[in-house]
């Protein structure tokens, strides 16, 4: 968070022991880059820190996708709700996609139903699977997807990393919607390549209001935000319920590292502020 900070004027700028009078010129530290997030309005108004004493995510926050088929992306997992997928441990919850055989589980959790939520910040500290094949995401659906459908409904991908396709280290947001036709499109917020993705925790998250999105990454403004347009429909004056998952292959996974056995993205917290 931005705070402006001012250096403090001192009475003592002038030294009172010269014989000549010497005004020191009082200087003033700027302010912070102003691409530096700050919440200047915003309150927190929902959060999920992963702190509880059940294994299980809270019930009351969240429930699953269930299922394969590919997702309509050709991905190769299937979604499960069980705890050899998705836990909570230590203060983080874990999401843990799992060879065996030939075969890939994963989980794929949401507020679908639960809550959602209509602009404000939205943001998760977040840290990601290693290896080729990997898909994890922390993204949001419009809550009119089962009537509208998509791309109708709207997309905010919040983070995705996809080392197999994108490039190692790169993190990215993106927001896909349907054009005047209904037919699909989307736009990128901006992307960020960072060696340290997979080894430590970092927080992504967007600020959402009536006119544009804005993609931030540890606290910082990155890309370029996405402003409503006066000739495309905007889905997002509605309210979006959250997604956390690790898809695996598909067209944005890509081909899947032959030794890999497991990968699992740590959640340490989500949090809502409107």
């Amino acid at each position: 968070m931005r705070k402006t900070r001012l250096m403090s004027i001192t009475a003592g700028c002038i030294l009172a022991l010269s014989v000549i009078l010497i005004t020191s010129s009082c200087m003033f530290l700027p302010p912070e880059d102003s691409s530096t997030l700050t919440f200047e309005g915003l309150s927190l108004a929902w959060s999920d820190e992963f702190d509880g004493a059940s294994d299980a995510p809270d019930s009351a926050k969240w429930t699953y996708d269930l299922g394969g088929g590919g997702w309509g992306n050709n991905e190769v997992q299937t979604y499960t709700d069980t705890r050899t997928n998705s836990y909570v441990s230590n203060g983080t919850l874990k999401i843990k996609a799992l060879k065996s055989g030939s075969t890939w589980t994963s989980a794929r959790l949401k507020t679908d139903g639960k809550y959602s939520w209509k602009q404000g910040y939205i943001e998760a500290r977040i840290k990601l699977p290693a290896g080729n094949g990997v898909w994890p995401a922390f993204w949001m659906l419009g809550d009119n997807i089962g009537t509208v459908g998509w791309p109708k409904c709207g997309e905010i991908d919040v983070m995705e990393y996809s080392p197999a396709t994108t490039g190692v280290n790169k993190v990215f947001g993106t927001v896909h919607y349907a054009t005047a036709t209904g037919t699909h499109d989307y736009r990128s917020l901006g992307e960020k390549i960072d060696s340290t993705v997979t080894t430590a925790f970092h927080t992504y998250g967007v600020k959402w209001t009536s006119t544009e999105i804005t993609l931030y990454i540890d606290g910082q403004k990155i890309g370029t935000p996405f402003k409503k347009m006066a000739d495309t429909p905007w889905p997002f004056d509605q309210n979006f319920f959250i997604i956390l998952n690790i898809a695996m292959g598909g067209n944005l996974g890509g081909t899947i590292d032959s030794t890999l056995t497991q990968a699992i993205m740590e959640v340490d917290y989500i949090r809502v502020y409107q």
